[in-house]
């Protein structure tokens, strides 16, 4: 099998980015990078990045989850990485972390809703949330429970599009991108939107945006003919 250097060490890059960020809370956190259709690198478990060689980076068969190769141990997270790549081949890069409005809203319990452009800009509608996982599917095979779990928000490949990230109920957050540095960006969005929209509320709980606006803000960036940058 091929080393793959270029996407290991991008995976570790990224990884070393969210490990130095407000993003992660002391090491709950993990960045994955898609090889292709059927491979994908991940963060190892349980190793100070700071000392931890690239090329020791384990690789994940999507199809059966899978250690293919690789020195050190996968992140608990693996499974749950797995079931989002089986959602799309456009999914190129997942970040999961516990940063702190994420993480507010995720225990909460309550998806997050769309207030302004700014969401809009990324999310089409609000930012949902997954049901809560029942004792059996807690107590067997979690961590993919949790990647089906995600999978049952999104019923077509069009709202999976509309939606770079959800949050998962009681724990945290996972986003995604074209790669893996995309994916890490879009949790610094989700970041920056859930804390917005907890300070709008405290200020105003009647917030109502018009669809028309909301509209013009993702299409304009994401649609067919998108023409926004800055």
């Amino acid at each position: 099998m091929k080393n793959f250097s270029k996407e290991k060490k991008n995976c570790h890059l990224v990884n070393l980015n969210l490990s130095k960020s407000d993003l992660q809370f002391q090491t709950f956190g993990n960045v994955s990078q898609r090889i292709n259709e059927y491979l994908y690198v991940i963060k190892p478990s349980g190793v100070n990045l700071n000392k931890t060689n690239w090329k020791d980076y384990p690789i994940i068969n999507i199809k059966n989850n899978h250690v293919m190769n690789g020195a050190l141990k996968p992140s608990s997270d693996t499974p749950t990485h797995t079931e989002i790549y089986r959602m799309s081949k456009d999914i190129g890069g997942i970040t999961h972390a516990h940063s702190k409005y994420v993480t507010i809203w995720a225990q909460a319990n309550k998806k997050i809703p769309n207030l302004g452009t700014t969401h809009s800009d990324y999310w089409k509608e609000d930012i949902l949330i997954t049901k809560p996982l029942k004792k059996k599917e807690i107590n067997t095979n979690y961590e993919k429970n949790t990647g089906v779990a995600i999978k049952k928000v999104f019923s077509s490949k069009k709202k999976l599009k509309e939606n770079p990230g959800v949050l998962v109920a009681s724990h945290g957050g996972f986003c995604w991108g074209k790669n893996a540095e995309e994916s890490y960006l879009n949790f610094q969005r989700l970041e920056f939107i859930a804390e917005l929209a907890f300070k709008a509320l405290q200020i105003n709980k009647k917030i109502k945006v018009s669809e028309t606006l909301k509209n013009k803000h993702f299409f304009r960036k994401h649609g067919i003919k998108a023409y926004y940058g800055q």
